[in-house]
């Protein structure tokens, strides 16, 4: 391929597909095959967007925790080539369960350098008027802030395309197609593609393509919940994560929400999502005015060791597989470090 752009298959339309597809654009041949009829209608667009690490304890998962304030640094860049991101909200109030535990947030996020400050309760309301039960102290984070990934995701592709990618969607993969242990391309169910690197961007999606080439990929499945309100009488202008509930305002009205799946799997979603309300409402001191429009248990792809799995697989030339979480944060910088790989840069 010396001297000559290759042609490079991502497979799957997520947040981190698409940043690989933006970065490799204009360098490589670039086709982005996605299974759905349009980008992040997958894991993507169930994830909850919160680009920081104000919500974490970063002596929980020292190394993706650093990971994560590196890839922060992406974004400035990513703005500066694509214009205003789609940011839903900006900054983060956050308080724990009880002061000591919030006091030592403060002290380890102010230890790993992260912009984060306390604040009292009158400053709490201030920063965000209508809350009724607010802590002697709370945690502000400036920086973090709120994307829409499903927004953020188009428009990468967008720009890809504009630098010449092809995008096309309902189109499933169903197998890489190989010359003795080279990669030639993918077998669709719209036929066959050729290509001279395969990259399997696609969620647990990866594991299904690797395994009948030999190749047991180290990701497994964790299941998050998703919800989405009507809240005429709420608003909310920043992030919030406060008595076990995250929640931001949408970009487009309402209010999103992220929790855990309920220990009784989806048979507690209808549960979580009278508890969610009740929450909200309690928050800010409101009966009725919260309706919940949607909730969805989405399964989100993990590595087995926390770090992002981000390499050219072994037996098979030219196939490459990126899975990461959490992937709206990490994906600018793994998309240019795939695309520096690929390219040999």
């Amino acid at each position: 391929m010396a001297g000559k752009a290759p042609h490079v298959i991502v497979i799957g339309a997520g947040i981190l597909g698409a940043s690989i597809a933006w970065h490799l654009s204009g360098r490589a041949r670039v086709t982005v095959l996605e299974v759905k009829s349009a980008p992040a209608k997958g894991v993507t667009g169930h994830s909850y967007g919160w680009v920081g690490t104000g919500s974490r304890i970063p002596s929980e998962q020292p190394a993706s925790f650093a990971l994560e304030q590196h890839a922060l640094l992406e974004f400035p860049l990513l703005e500066a080539l694509l214009g205003p991101l789609p940011v839903a909200a900006q900054g983060a109030l956050i308080w724990l369960d009880d002061q000591q535990q919030t006091c030592s947030m403060l002290a380890e996020q102010q230890a790993a350098g992260v912009n984060m400050v306390a604040v009292g309760r009158e400053a709490v309301h201030q920063l965000q008027p209508g809350l009724v039960d607010v802590p002697e102290m709370a945690l502000w984070a400036p920086d973090d802030f709120a994307v829409e990934p499903d927004v953020l995701t188009c428009r990468l592709l967008s720009a890809a395309q504009d630098k010449g990618a092809v995008v096309r969607g309902d189109t499933r993969v169903l197998a890489v197609e190989m010359r003795g242990e080279r990669v030639i391309g993918v077998r669709t169910t719209q036929g066959v593609v050729g290509a001279d690197i395969v990259v399997l961007a696609n969620a647990m999606g990866a594991q299904a393509l690797a395994s009948p080439l030999g190749i047991n990929l180290p990701i497994y499945e964790e299941a998050a919940v998703l919800l989405r309100f009507e809240a005429a009488g709420v608003a909310l202008r920043h992030l919030l994560c406060a008595d076990a509930l995250e929640l931001r305002p949408g970009l487009g009205g309402g209010l999103v929400s992220a929790a855990d799946l309920p220990l009784d799997g989806e048979a507690g979603l209808a549960e979580l999502g009278r508890d969610s309300v009740r929450a909200i409402s309690d928050l800010f001191g409101l009966q009725g005015d919260i309706v919940l429009q949607s909730i969805k248990a989405v399964a989100r792809p993990k590595t087995r060791d926390g770090t992002p799995l981000r390499t050219f697989l072994p037996k098979v030339e030219g196939l490459y597989a990126a899975v990461a979480h959490p992937g709206v944060i990490l994906a600018p910088l793994l998309g240019r470090l795939v695309s520096e790989d690929i390219l040999g840069l």
